[in-house]
């Protein structure tokens, strides 16, 4: 038969014996000096070899275009399986040898072997090759996509420009993948670096505009402070007040706190105007705001002036007796005052109306009901203190 004759020209020229791979059983080859007299134990030996190796390269095999490495793997061993028992191919009619007819149907098909190895090595050399030249295409344009995005200036473009200039010349010259990995690597290493240093800008760059914004931010609240003082009495004016009493009435309303509306206002101030002048009336307006923040220190309590002479004071969680008896001792505060002008001394005297915010309906009903209670207090003769009822 062809293949035995084949197999024995093989062996005519063998001078050593292939020792078996993994998944093998151990052969040890013949001892005797005549290779004519080994041939079949020889013949045996070199079978076994093929086979072994037939699955070894079906065990790692790996997915190719057209064909998975489960795929490989079955017909690697089907091959393997036809070389050591005669069992039919990949390539031939699937049927089961009977064993009685084995020696009649031992042609074992090296042709159909030799071009399904030729075959499956083109195939992998293919698919190889092209992963190496698609792997060396994805560092290139990663890296010098990964540049382009981290450049900002010039100085970072050229810096750029020279590790990508030489790593594209890596990747022309077909440069083993390690190389061109470390080259990779080393691309990467300078754009970190830049990376790092546009951080670091970026950082003082921010803290300094933190600094900015804060100095900034200081300087608009200082500006807005001063936007709701009053120029004159330094106390709050009334833009500031309309909204601390919206503030104070629906906190008071969703806690159940009590509060408090004093409006004061200096009795016949229009008479010191026109006796001392408007310098004099400015400073007894300043002096009645100094004594209004002596009586009410706490932080919590609100000084504001209302227009002209008159001045409102918010108490906050302060009952209406506690607001009286505070209303009262600012009354005894400003009748003990004397201002000493140009012209003389003078004293002055104010007249009080109190509000608790009870079962008012809005912020503007409880300030309307404290401007009543201050006009009670002028209609009952000035210089006294008058409460609205809740």
């Amino acid at each position: 038969m062809r293949s035995k004759e084949i197999m024995t020209n093989f062996w005519n020229k063998a001078e050593s014996p292939i020792i078996p791979v993994e998944n093998t059983v151990d052969i040890v080859a013949p001892t005797h000096s005549d290779p004519k007299s080994n041939r079949p134990e020889l013949e045996k030996l070199a079978l076994d070899n093929l086979g072994a190796l037939l699955r070894i390269w079906g065990k790692h095999a790996f997915d190719l275009d057209g064909i998975d490495a489960k795929t490989i793997h079955h017909q690697c061993d089907q091959w393997a399986r036809h070389i050591l028992v005669v069992a039919p191919h990949p390539d031939s009619a699937e049927k089961t040898l009977d064993p009685a007819e084995l020696d009649a149907n031992s042609q074992r098909d090296w042709q159909g072997l030799r071009k399904f190895a030729t075959e499956l090595r083109h195939r992998e050399h293919t698919y190889v090759v092209r992963q190496f030249k698609d792997t060396r295409k994805m560092i290139g344009d990663f890296v010098q996509t990964l540049g382009k995005i981290l450049a900002e200036d010039q100085e970072e473009q050229a810096r750029v420009s020279i590790v990508l200039d030489h790593l594209r010349k890596t990747i022309e010259t077909n440069t083993p993948l390690e190389v061109l990995s470390r080259e990779a690597m080393q691309a990467i290493n300078v754009i970190s670096e830049i990376a790092e240093e546009r951080n670091q800008r970026h950082r003082h760059m921010f803290e300094d505009m933190t600094a900015r914004l804060q100095t900034l931010r200081g300087e608009l609240n200082a500006a807005r402070h001063e936007m709701e003082l009053d120029p004159l009495t330094r106390l709050f004016n009334r833009k500031a007040l309309n909204e601390q009493l919206g503030r104070v009435f629906e906190l008071s309303k969703l806690s159940g706190q009590p509060a408090c509306l004093l409006m004061l206002d200096a009795d016949h101030f229009k008479t010191v105007n026109d006796q001392f002048g408007h310098p004099v009336g400015d400073l007894v307006l300043k002096q009645l705001a100094d004594c209004c923040l002596y009586t009410f220190p706490r932080k919590s309590d609100f000084v504001a002036r209302y227009g002209g002479e008159e001045f409102v004071v918010v108490l906050q969680e302060t009952n209406q007796k506690t607001a009286l008896a505070l209303a009262e001792r600012l009354l005894q505060g400003i009748r003990a005052l004397r201002i000493a002008h140009d012209q003389g001394v003078l004293s002055i005297t104010i007249s009080i109306g109190v509000a608790d915010i009870g079962e008012y309906a809005s912020a503007s009903a409880w300030l309307q009901a404290a401007d009543d209670a201050l006009y009670q207090a002028k209609r009952n003769g000035r210089n006294r203190v008058e409460c609205r009822p809740a």
